[in-house]
């Protein structure tokens, strides 16, 4: 199917899940846009009679993104470790900025109970004790 110069290579019944098809394109160098989002966001109930929402990219890329739009890209999540992945912002000393952060057990100024509350923090950096 076509719309004007753009060919459309999918389409879905929730916006978030063209944006992510659109993300995946835009990882491989091809140029999407998402049709009637905004549409079926405010008639939801009307998304099917709309044809839902629509994935379109230029007709010379329509046969390479229903390729990889088809495709089992598992393999290539899985190559890539765990171990690499960057630290999340609170999984980092405040002083040092280090990712070794451990719990800390036992009693610390505040007492338990406000640690159980989450008024206190209960870890402790290994690089600079913090």
């Amino acid at each position: 199917m076509r719309q004007g110069e753009l060919e459309i290579v999918g389409t879905y019944r929730f916006p978030h899940e063209a944006e992510l098809a659109r993300t995946t394109l835009g990882a491989y160098g091809v140029e999407a846009w998402v049709l009637d989002e905004k549409q079926i966001r405010l008639r939801w109930y009307m998304g099917s009679a709309a044809g839902g929402v629509k994935l379109a990219v230029r007709g010379a890329d329509a046969d390479t993104a229903r390729e990889l739009l088809g495709g089992d890209h598992s393999a290539d999540l899985a190559a890539i470790p765990e171990a690499r992945l960057p630290p999340a912002p609170d999984e980092l000393c405040p002083r040092c900025g280090a990712d070794a952060l451990e719990r800390v057990s036992g009693h610390t100024t505040g007492g338990v109970l406000l640690r159980m509350l989450g008024f206190q923090r209960a870890w402790r950096c290994r690089a600079c004790g913090k």
